[in-house]
């Protein structure tokens, strides 16, 4: 029986120190930001002045220029005032889907400049501030009027 016991315990501490290895690191292939949870976390930060509605997953597929199965969670909000302020989390099923949609994260933000600059000038500064991040598969696109309220809200999610 001691013997036994011997062989069984150093397999089992092995064993223990594996698993608690797999825990508690990003490798890059995890969600990252919890898309509904971060989404209310900004909006509840006071960083916008603009009010926001949600918009479904196919606007957004188009808005990012993805297609929308290879998005697995989202939460996005847009302006009702047709301003730049934005929030939008996106979970993607991969790591070449999460590199597509950041591509189309900084495409909006470009071309919102360009249509912003002649008829709304004062918010190309709030997407000159825009927040572009990326954890495991999970982008995060966020245009705030408080960008640095914002940015403080993100680093308190982050892992």
């Amino acid at each position: 029986m001691k013997h036994i016991l011997t062989r069984l315990i150093p397999a089992a501490l092995v064993l223990c120190l594996t698993l608690t290895a797999c825990g508690g690191k990003d490798d890059g292939s995890g969600a990252g930001y919890d898309p509904a949870a971060t989404a209310q976390a900004l909006l509840d930060s006071g960083a916008f002045t603009d009010t926001l509605d949600t918009t479904d997953k196919d606007t957004v597929a188009v808005l990012y220029g993805v297609e929308a199965d290879s998005i697995v969670d989202c939460a996005c909000y847009t302006s009702l005032s047709a301003g730049a302020e934005e929030i939008a989390v996106l979970t993607m099923k991969d790591a070449d889907s999460a590199k597509a949609a950041m591509a189309g994260m900084e495409a909006r933000v470009a071309d919102q400049k360009t249509a912003l600059e002649s008829y709304q000038p004062d918010e190309v500064s709030k997407l000159d501030k825009a927040i572009l991040t990326q954890s495991g598969n999970t982008v995060v696109l966020v245009v705030a009027a408080d960008a640095d309220k914002a940015q403080s809200t993100l680093d308190g999610l982050s892992k």
